[in-house]
């Protein structure tokens, strides 16, 4: 790693929030935090508007997002979506919408 990487992993802000375990999706990301970081804000960018309760293919909406929430640490909403997968509710769909718009407003604070 050059001292330009390293200078540059240094001056990334992670999100500090009891939803995401920036520790568990930095080891997904092999301790990448450039890479980490870069994956946080895709994420934000493509599932801050979505709606579960009126997306067009929600069964494989919930299995992707299932998957990108465990590798970036945000084990609560991956369990949820897992509830999800399983039994799709509204009431449900209506909690996560809520943790969701928690987890990005954290995203974007950054």
């Amino acid at each position: 790693m050059t001292t330009q990487n390293i200078q540059q992993e240094i001056n990334i802000k992670l999100p500090n929030t009891p939803y995401i375990d920036t520790n568990l999706g930095l080891k997904h990301c092999n301790n990448n935090y450039s890479l980490y970081f870069k994956v946080l804000n895709s994420f934000v960018k493509r599932y801050k508007d979505i709606n579960l309760n009126e997306v067009k293919d929600r069964k494989r909406t919930i299995h992707s997002l299932k998957g990108i929430t465990a590798t970036l640490g945000m084990t609560s909403l991956s369990e949820q979506l897992i509830e999800l997968e399983i039994s799709f509710n509204s009431t449900l769909a209506n909690r996560f919408q809520h943790d969701l718009l928690e987890v990005v407003n954290e995203i974007i604070k950054l």
